[in-house]
């Protein structure tokens, strides 16, 4: 894989350089050019310089790139996922399954709804005044977008972000994660191969504090970042110089609550899968489970079975289920978790401890009970295979502990009940409730990502993705032909009576009230009849005789 940056179409090689590393293996994988602040110049001035002709591309032309792209990935798979299992450590079936599946669905989804997307809105009149004219709401593009990606999902999430903002008109500048950097760079070489033109997208692969040059660029409009609080709040920090449009991803503590009517063989399953997934470093994990305490023993005995029989080792080795974590400071992070919640109380009742036969940074899926929310297991967010279990006795104390949290991304909610489900959805303080399932709605992109509390500020994904990436333009006009409006100079002495009379017609809740202001009105029709069409009191009627 090229470890060149990617400006303007061009490959460009830097002296600093650093190596990615197998989490594996600990071998290896490839080098990368690292940019200085003269090179993320460039790429933001070229993202800039190519803002116009992209914003002025049909969109007919922008979805053939996308459906381009499509092919061109869908024809490279299993190369794109073993550099994503060599890099990342994810298994090979999951970089399939999760990231290159996910990244298909979303090239799909843009390349055939950009149309529909951001056609042009017609906007209702309210003010009777304003029934003659014809507006609308426009949605435009905002300029040069700052992508600022994680190692965790390092091929999906900012393809999501690269493609939603290039589907929107912008112009990108994406800073990979330098845990990931190779894959990085393999989605700008797969749109670039599409047709992208020079400029549009540029890869520059850079330490922090090129990154927060970036950051303070004034010519950037947007920006997009997905990672940890503390980051989160310094990229905030930082934007606010300038006032950039920031939308952050910053992480989760999510909930799943299984009540006592649950299909326990399918809740546990997913406990499982939603909790160890990835190796458990998604914003989306299964990170507390409260589970009822009329079945509790029993769901933590499937929980366990399932556990059990989970094979940890190469991602690139068949029937693998966990591969390795991504990084020794992230194990760290789990390791630290574990030692509070048992010296609180917590009992470890499948793995816990690091694998050590093995030369990367392997951790057990872990699963443990008789937790409390004065662990930092079941407060902050983990990152990592884990799965804390504690019981409820009243779906209200569910969700009371659900709420419990700093986050709020996804809950997930497991009942055969509709109406129990329905009750607590309502509740829960998450971005997305899903009921019997976990963790699918990143994939789906017609979807919302984004949350509430500390889980960040605004949304990807979808139509409500694509509104945080534009500007909404208001455009209304007016052909009535009238030489003047009722409200523009010079007043009439006489429009003061005709605003009192009006106001009664407009907003009194008495009808005969209004049928009285109606009749005294019509004595200034000559005045009103000059400065507005008669047929917006027509229009008006239904409004005149509402309550």
């Amino acid at each position: 894989m090229d470890g060149r940056l990617i400006i303007e179409n061009s490959r460009i090689e830097t002296k600093e350089k650093i190596k990615s590393f197998n989490p594996a293996t600990l071998e290896s994988v490839g080098e990368v050019c690292l940019a200085s602040a003269t090179e993320c110049q460039e790429a933001i001035q070229a993202a800039k310089k190519a803002y116009p002709l992209w914003k002025g591309l049909s969109l007919e032309k922008k979805s053939d790139i996308f459906q381009r792209a499509k092919k061109i990935l869908l024809q490279s798979s299993s190369e794109a996922a073993r550099l994503l299992t060599l890099e990342k450590g994810s298994p090979l079936t999951e970089s399939l399954s999760g990231e290159i599946m996910g990244v298909l669905e979303l090239l799909d989804y843009y390349s055939r709804n950009l149309r529909k997307s951001l056609k042009s809105k017609k906007a209702k009149h309210h003010v009777v005044l304003f029934f003659h004219k014809k507006s609308s709401f426009h949605f435009q593009p905002l300029g040069v977008t700052l992508v600022i990606s994680p190692w965790n999902f390092p091929f999906l999430i900012p393809f999501y972000d690269i493609i939603a903002a290039l589907a929107a008109g912008n112009t990108v500048v994406f800073r990979p994660s330098t845990s990931t950097p190779l894959v990085g760079l393999l989605i700008g070489d797969i749109l670039l191969r599409a047709g992208l033109p020079p400029g549009v997208l540029n890869i520059v692969n850079c330490k922090v504090a090129q990154a927060e040059d970036l950051i303070l660029s004034q010519d950037v409009e947007t920006i997009m970042f997905t990672g940890s609080v503390p980051t989160g709040k310094r990229i905030m920090e930082l934007a606010s110089q300038n006032l950039h449009n920031t939308i952050l991803e910053l992480g989760g503590k999510d909930p799943m609550i299984v009540l006592k009517d649950a299909d326990l063989e399918r809740a546990s399953r997913g406990a499982v899968w939603g909790a160890f997934m990835n190796t458990g470093q998604s914003c989306a994990s299964v990170e507390r489970v409260y589970v009822a305490r009329e079945i509790a023993d029993e769901f933590i005995e499937k929980v366990l079975n399932h556990t059990k029989k989970l094979k940890v080792g190469n991602p690139l080795e068949p029937g693998v289920d966990l591969g390795p974590m991504a990084t020794l400071s992230q194990l760290k992070v789990v390791e630290e978790q574990i030692e509070d919640a048992v010296r609180k109380g917590a009992k470890v009742l499948w793995g816990g401890e690091k694998i050590e036969n093995l030369p990367g940074y392997f951790f057990p899926p872990t699963v443990l009970s008789k937790v409390n929310h004065s662990m930092k297991i079941m407060q902050e967010e983990t990152f990592g295979p884990t799965l804390p279990v504690m019981s409820f006795s009243e779906p209200e104390e569910a969700v009371s502990l659900a709420n419990d949290s700093r986050f709020g991304l996804t809950a997930s909610i497991w009942t055969r009940s509709k109406k129990m489900a329905s009750w607590m959805a309502e509740r829960i303080e998450a971005g997305t409730i899903t009921v019997n399932d976990h963790m699918f709605s990143f994939i789906e992109p017609a979807a919302i990502w984004g949350g509430v509390k500390q889980t960040g500020k605004g949304y990807t994904h979808g139509q409500f993705g694509l509104q945080e990436l534009v500007s909404v333009k208001y455009i209304s006009l007016d052909l009535a032909k009238k030489k003047t409006q009722l409200w523009w100079y010079p007043y009439s002495a006489n429009w003061p009576k005709v605003l009192d009379k009006s106001f009664v017609l407009f907003y009194h809740d008495r009808l005969y009230k209004k049928i009285k202001a109606a009749f005294s009105i019509l004595s200034y029709f000559s005045l009103i009849k000059a400065g507005s069409p008669i047929l917006n009191f027509i229009k008006g009627i239904p409004r005149i005789l509402r309550k």
